[in-house]
């Protein structure tokens, strides 16, 4: 539905909802109690008739017609996110407070892909989805009815989110004509300049005694890294030289593990690019280039020489996270932000301030600097309604609520005079939020749930510029550390490889599941290779095994799949 529609959708629907009440204050001597809505009978009273009156402003959103109590239940795809789980937080009760709904939010025993893939086959699905919106389940749910279209419920229920959502958004995500899904973290092209800049890479970081106790060398090419790993480890035998987060394909992709991006942006800066092929009309899988693939030659370098440790490749994210807050690794990787509000604060308290970590520059191999794709986000997860939900009325409304400059507020700040003050403007936690929030990042999730409780966080002005102003004020070493490493940054929006992948229920999405499958077995196998000829040759089986299983017609679709996503983007 076109927005000039929608708008007159939603005024007729506003003035019939004027006329209605006005019918029903002459006809009836009760001072216009409406009628319980359809969610009434959903709630957890089961009592339609405790539901709140609905509101005659016709420009109030819908959300505000039904605030009587109300549970769904959400699976959230990520078994490291329990900070996400609604407890007693103090946002989980402000927002119950003021809309009655309580997420009931659970996460995966087990892998997550095999856990997604129970629910979908015994269609035992919750009310709702927290899922990566390009996630390759998401078009067989989809084709197989398991979703309400958001356009559906929006136009019945909630005509005037079609307000709140920005028309790009609304293109780019729409699935044959339909919005299934409405994704967080779909950041506007205003939001790269108004914004804390972002850091396109886990960067790598070295503990900051270690670094000063061999005398701060320089550390800007592969090989000396390595050497520093070599002589950190003789005068620091009982630490792990060097820590990644953890390896499966299916969950992060073809660098099997985040943190081998710093190393593929070093080995291969070219990689995306070189990937598409418009004279064959493809674009190739990344484990074709030569360059990416001697970023894993590099990590079988340093497992030879004891400086990787191969539990790595098997380890829970828990037991890396449990590693780094014991200051356990001489390098380490991690998500810029999470080092500085989550480590290395609880490194300083527990362990000393000396045992913190400090980011590395960029790796220069072979005289090149690496380049990190830096664009805006398209989104990261989408937040799925499916036909299991008993009601979706009340979901698709509170969406509505946690989409609006009033949620946003609520899911960042909280109550404003309590939790949060407005100053020049611009919303600014209280310094007691604020500092708990640098100082012990965990506990501060734990006590207040902020940017935990609805997810669903989208750009604007207020909040991006506010986030800016506190970032330079609060953060000035983790400004420092991205300062650093911008000058690395390409904005690879304009590449079009976003969600290129085959959709999974395809014949090439099958295929493309056998090659994920394979290279999944084939990283351990390369970074435990004994000689380099033995790393060659498993690299040269994994090759023929995918080209076997039907490659090259992947990369086919892959490339029509990018022309359309230059489309979508409005790029020619």
């Amino acid at each position: 539905m076109n927005q000039s529609k929608r708008k007159s959708l939603t005024a007729a629907l506003a003035f019939i909802l004027v006329l209605a009440l006005a019918i029903t204050g002459c006809s009836s001597g009760k001072n216009n109690e409406p009628a319980a809505s359809n969610g009434g009978a959903n709630t957890e009273t089961g009592n339609a008739a405790n539901a709140p009156q609905t509101s005659s402003d016709p420009n109030e959103l819908e959300w505000k017609q039904d605030t009587s109590p109300f549970t769904f239940r959400q699976y959230f795809y990520g078994t490291w996110a329990s900070n996400y789980l609604w407890k007693d937080q103090l946002n989980m009760k402000q927002i119950k407070e003021k809309t009655g709904v309580t997420i009931d939010r659970f996460l995966a025993t087990g892998n997550d892909n095999d856990f997604l893939n129970t629910l979908i086959a015994s269609n035992d699905l919750p009310d709702t989805l927290m899922l990566d919106w390009n996630h390759p389940q998401v078009t067989k749910l989809i084709n197989n009815g398991m979703l309400y279209s958001l356009d559906e419920l929006i136009d019945q229920y909630a005509p005037k989110l079609w307000d709140l959502i920005d028309p790009e958004i609304i293109k780019y995500h729409s699935v044959d004509g339909k919005l299934w899904y409405l994704p967080n973290n779909y950041e506007t092209e205003e939001r790269l300049t108004n914004g804390i800049p972002i850091t396109g890479i886990r960067p790598w970081f070295v503990r900051k005694d270690i670094y000063k106790a061999l005398g701060e060398p320089k550390i800007e090419t592969e090989q000396q890294l390595q050497q520093f790993l070599e002589q950190a480890k003789a005068k620091y035998p009982e630490l792990s030289p060097v820590g990644m987060e953890s390896f499966d394909v299916s969950m992060w992709g073809f660098q099997g593990s985040l943190s081998m991006d710093y190393l593929i942006d070093s080995f291969s800066p070219m990689n995306m690019e070189n990937r598409i092929k418009d004279d064959t009309q493809r674009v190739l899988y990344p484990m074709r280039d030569a360059k990416f693939i001697d970023a894993f030659r590099y990590v079988n370098s340093l497992a030879k020489n004891g400086l990787f440790d191969s539990q790595q490749l098997i380890a829970k994210q828990e037991q890396y996270d449990e590693k780094i807050y014991g200051a356990n690794f001489i390098v380490t990787s991690a998500f810029m932000n999470g080092m500085y509000t989550q480590y290395n604060p609880k490194i300083k308290s527990t362990l000393g301030e000396d045992k913190t970590y400090v980011v590395l520059d960029g790796l220069k191999v072979g005289g090149q600097e690496p380049r990190y794709p830096a664009s805006r986000l398209m989104g990261w997860q989408g937040f799925f309604i499916t036909k299991k939900a008993k009601n979706p009325e009340r979901i698709i409304k509170f969406l509505e609520y946690a989409w609006s400059d009033e949620g946003q507020l609520d899911f960042r700040y909280g109550k404003e005079g309590e939790t949060y003050d407005m100053i020049d403007g611009l919303p600014k936690a209280k310094d007691e939020v604020k500092a708990l929030e640098l100082s012990d990042n965990n506990a501060w999730y734990s006590q207040y749930g902020f940017t935990a409780s609805t997810l669903m966080w989208r750009s604007g002005k207020l909040w991006d510029a506010a986030d800016k102003r506190d970032f330079d004020e609060k953060q000035p070493e983790q400004a420092a550390a991205k300062d650093l490493l911008k000058k690395y940054n390409f904005d690879s929006f304009s590449l079009g490889l976003e969600n290129i992948e085959p959709e999974g229920s395809t014949p090439e999405g099958v295929i493309n599941a056998k090659i994920k499958n394979l290279w999944n077995k084939t990283i351990p196998m390369l970074v435990l290779a004994g000689t380099d000829k033995e790393f060659d040759d498993i690299y040269n089986d994994f090759v023929k095994d995918m080209d076997k299983v039907g490659a090259d017609k992947v990369e086919k679709v892959m490339y029509e799949r990018h022309l359309a996503d230059l489309e979508k983007k409005g790029i020619k």
